[in-house]
């Protein structure tokens, strides 16, 4: 009988474990990341641009690479470079004027009719410095 009770609560502390893991949030994971090579470069030449994301939570996503140039505090607009439905985006740009350049990856997710777009996440810009 010892046995039996000991196997019934055992049995129970499990059903109650299971019961709170099944009742407790699920948290989708997603991620951005940026990489620019080489990070100084000579005006004329390419810098080679890769852009990755994804959300587990969104169905629908592009991921844009975007780059401005300048110098700090006085930075141009931001212009699409590249775009990828699958969440991994490669370009290659070419230098033209010496400075800096900074490029960026930003997620956008839409729903099922692709309506609607909004900005997922932005990653953290990387910059090249452009040389004679």
């Amino acid at each position: 009988m010892k046995l039996g009770m000991k196997r019934l609560a055992a049995v129970g502390a499990l059903g109650v474990a299971s019961a709170a893991l099944a009742a407790s949030p699920a948290f989708a994971k997603g991620d951005i990341s940026i990489q620019a090579t080489p990070h100084t470069v000579h005006a004329g030449h390419a810098v080679k641009v890769r852009g990755q994301g994804d959300d587990d939570a969104e169905r629908y996503t592009t991921l844009v690479i975007q780059e401005r140039s300048g110098k700090p505090g006085h930075w141009g607009h931001w212009h699409a470079v590249t775009r990828s439905f699958n969440g991994d985006a490669r370009a290659n740009v070419k230098a033209t004027h010496t400075g800096e350049l900074q490029f960026r990856s930003v997620l956008y997710s839409t729903d099922k009719h692709h309506q609607h777009a909004t900005t997922d996440r932005t990653s953290t810009p990387v910059t090249v410095h452009v040389v004679r």
